[in-house]
């Protein structure tokens, strides 16, 4: 009795391989940031994220352009593997922050609803490669296989074999050196970090857009290329 399934959620991981040798400017330019951001606009439990807080930009700042570039390289990598015809679009980091999670400080759900492709790098895990530092985790909105909406809620204990057909999350555990790539609609969170020390992380959103003179119809479907957009007021 075969049950295929279909419409995965394509996420793609890289570990990267000179990770060590720019550990520490990473680290130290994260916490930097950190200190001379704004004033704490979350909750205690909540991670510090960079663009809460005034530091939304890394993609400028020269600290960080060793990482800047394997992001540019492995998004690539990505659309080519989802078949994307590269020569077709332009890609743009949009924005980019560090995030510092300490004990007993989560990130909630949440998605990017203004980019198409988000990235995760992390500069700093303790106990990499377990879930005490606090694990990626997506979220199935859609619940393609739930035959009765609500039939897995935790309101119910209906289903009693949790197994790759029902499942309703993903869980990606935090390795030190590893970028992780999704599609930026998708709904994510991290769970708690557990330990004492701090889970130091680095948050790219990409954006596509199309090339000036792309086929026709490109348009309908990217955003036509900022070179030719016109700003209000402009005479």
């Amino acid at each position: 009795m075969p049950v295929d399934t279909w419409f995965p959620l394509a996420v793609y991981y890289e570990d990267l391989p000179d990770a060590t040798a720019h550990k520490k400017q990473l680290m130290d330019a994260a916490l930097q940031l950190e200190k001379d951001g704004y004033e704490r606009r979350a909750f205690p439990e909540m991670a510090w994220t960079g663009d809460l807080h005034g530091a939304e930009q890394i993609h400028t700042d020269p600290r960080f352009i060793w990482i800047v570039g394997q992001v540019e390289v492995h998004v690539q990598r990505y659309l080519k593997a989802l078949g994307v015809d590269l020569n077709q679009i332009d890609l743009y980091i949009q924005r980019a922050w560090p995030v510092v999670s300490r004990q007993q400080q989560e990130v909630g759900s949440h998605c990017h609803n203004t980019s198409h492709i988000s990235a995760v790098y992390y500069v700093s895990v303790p106990n990499s490669g377990s879930d005490e530092a606090g694990s990626l985790v997506f979220f199935d909105d859609m619940r393609p296989n739930e035959v009765s909406p609500g039939l897995g809620s935790e309101n119910t204990n209906i289903i009693v074999d949790w197994n790759d057909l029902n499942q309703d999350q993903a869980m990606y555990v935090p390795v030190e050196g590893r970028l992780i790539l999704f599609p930026s609609k998708q709904r994510h969170g991290v769970t708690m970090n557990h330990t004492e020390g701090e889970r130091i992380s680095l948050s790219f959103d990409i954006v596509l857009a199309a090339k000036p003179g792309s086929a026709a119809g490109s348009y309908e479907f990217l955003l036509p290329p900022p070179g030719q957009w016109q700003r209000f007021g402009k005479k």
